[in-house]
């Protein structure tokens, strides 16, 4: 089946669902429900009573009916005053009605039956028999239009399918997706919190996810050290006026956060939203020559950025989150070698990570909109070439999008999929033509004459939030050894071990092994389930036997036991394992 007609069936099957809820007597002002790329949606305001997933299975009973009945689904066409007149009781149906009247177009409805209809552009199939095998899936808040501005109204998500078989692989899917949802394992897991006190979109990182955040950025720093990058550190805030020399106001003011300074009325300040213009500052410090070129300059920047609080997805899409950045400072002669080294890069971190499906899109202006970007055509058409180039040159498959790029330049991204095929935009690479020019950022050429450089913005792992929350998913919360929060947990089976257990423990950490003893008065099986719902990767059993021989038996968290063994020979096969930043336990 083709996309225009699976989503003809889920828009249909979003009319039997309007249908079917004003059957069964809820009380709704509906407002909109189009048909989605996974399945559909109904937005509507309750005017009494409420409604819960509980009503889902009768809800369903209700669509069944409509379907077996063979109702038809007729367009009729309005004029603008019978419009006005059917949905006068609808503010939001007669909103759409008042904007259609002024755009002068074709006003539509569809009946269902004899006793539903609905204001709706169509195309729906001719009868409810035809709407598929269908499912309500959840239930959540939703702004009217996706503003913050307007009123909370209420939304059922479904799906539909034109046979049985794809809705059943689909809920499949969707029962593995919730097991791995970031935010249901970073709950279970106690990685991260958000507070109502502290505002959406803004995480509080619990001491173990702070653990794996702080694994992430260190191998990120110690990697950028190898690969030739030195380190700096901005402020989090600046003067309004950077982000003008920077182009970012007016473009970008929605998205930052403004700060009020005690003593500077006439001075605006922001948050930064990037860590660009603070890096261009950095690089024209001081005089450079080509002979400092390529600079590459690193920070672990923090940075906040105000998104729709319908965007918002845990520490997916934060409004608050740090950024592995970089800039790199170099002649043209060198930005295609510096570009496939960005490239390169990548690969080394997904290689890691067994991240293996991915690819790239470079992403350049969309010819409709050609004013959203900044800079003259030259300079557009001469860092596409480079980008081409670049890529060519690494001997890496790429796509073209004439849409996505940055306002100053074409964009590099890394288009990564988790274990389960969930597609995440977590990197990218940017060639930048524009900033050097607005910034005065050139260096001294052999010639001795004065040159612009081309700046290249690198963010390999993305934001330590949105990879954290990438990779949750991906590992399902089991993570690699190096990663893992609790690498170790002792499991004393009775009291009289405890000692000998803490002993263990004590020397575990001497060798720098993240490790907890669990000396509650609980049954080994107890304990073992709590180490696996836990995702620790091993687990160190102590009994008599263990106590008497001074050793230790070892069960992972995948149930593999070894009985017996050195704790000095475990140590070291563990410690070798984190080193080498391995996948397998």
């Amino acid at each position: 089946m083709n996309p225009l007609e699976i989503s003809t069936i889920r828009h249909s099957c979003e009319h039997v669902l309007m249908h079917a809820m004003q059957n069964l007597g809820f009380k709704t002002q509906m407002a909109m429900g189009p048909s989605t790329n996974e399945g559909f949606y109904f937005d509507f305001e309750l005017l009494q009573g409420k409604i819960t997933e509980e009503d889902f299975p009768k809800i369903e009973e209700e669509m069944s009916r409509l379907k077996s009945l063979n109702l038809p689904i007729s367009p009729i066409t309005l004029t603008p005053q019978k419009a006005l007149d059917l949905f006068k009781n609808n503010p939001y149906k007669l909103e759409w009605v008042k904007e259609v009247i002024n755009r002068k177009e074709k006003l539509t409805a569809y009946q269902t039956g004899n006793d539903f209809i609905d204001l709706c552009a169509g195309p729906h199939v001719e009868t409810t028999s035809q709407i598929g095998y269908f499912k309500l899936l959840s239930i959540a808040g939703a702004y009217w239009r996706g503003s913050e501005k307007n009123k909370m109204l209420t939304r059922i998500y479904g799906t539909s399918f034109s046979t049985k078989e794809e809705l059943t692989e689909y809920l499949n899917y969707q029962e593995e997706v919730k097991k791995r949802d970031h935010r249901k394992i970073g709950k279970d897991l106690q990685l991260f919190t958000f507070a109502e006190e502290v505002g959406p979109g803004l995480p509080l990182w619990l001491p173990n996810g702070t653990i794996i955040k702080d694994e992430l950025e260190k191998w990120g720093k110690e990697t950028e050290e190898k690969w030739g990058y030195k380190r700096v550190s901005t402020p989090f805030f600046t003067k309004k006026s950077l982000f003008e020399i920077s182009g970012h106001i007016p473009y970008f003011t929605n998205e930052m956060y403004q700060v009020k300074v005690p003593g500077n009325e006439d001075n605006d300040y922001y948050l930064k939203p990037m860590n660009c213009p603070f890096h261009h500052l950095i690089y024209k410090s001081q005089i450079r020559s080509y002979k400092d070129l390529p600079l590459r300059l690193a920070e672990y920047g923090h940075v906040a950025r105000y998104e729709d609080s319908g965007a918002l997805n845990g520490i997916l899409r934060p409004r608050f989150f740090c950024q592995n950045d970089a800039h790199i400072y170099a002649t043209k002669e060198q930005t295609v070698e510096e570009f496939v080294n960005i490239i390169n890069l990548h690969k080394y971190y997904y290689q890691s990570l067994g991240l293996k499906d991915y690819k790239i899109i470079l992403c350049l202006r969309d010819p409709k909109k050609l004013d959203k970007y900044h800079g003259d055509e030259e300079s557009w058409k001469e860092a596409e070439e480079i980008s081409r180039e670049a890529l060519n040159k690494a001997g890496i498959e790429y796509q073209v999008e004439n849409d996505g790029a940055a306002h100053y330049g074409p964009k590099m991204d890394f288009k990564i999929k988790s274990a389960i095929g969930t597609e995440y935009g977590i990197s990218t690479n940017q060639i930048d033509l524009y900033m050097p020019k607005k910034f005065n950022l050139t260096y001294i050429n052999r010639k001795g004459e004065e040159e612009f450089v081309v700046v290249q913005h690198r963010a390999p792992l993305g934001s330590s939030e949105r990879f954290v929350g990438f990779l949750i998913e991906h590992f399902a919360g089991n993570f690699p050894l190096w990663l893992s929060p609790i690498q170790v947990a002792v499991i004393p089976i009775t009291s009289s071990v405890n000692e000998y257990a803490e002993n263990i423990t004590k020397q575990l950490k001497e060798f720098g092994i993240r490790v907890l003893v669990d000396l509650e008065n609980n049954t080994m099986q107890l304990k073992i389930r709590q180490a696996q719902e836990n995702k620790i990767p091993y687990m160190i059993i102590i009994g008599n036997k263990e106590k008497e021989q001074n050793k230790i038996s070892v069960r992972t968290r995948e149930g593999k036991q070894e009985n017996l063994i050195d704790l000095a020979l475990f140590t070291k096969r563990i410690k070798d394992n984190i080193i080498a930043k391995l996948l397998n336990l």
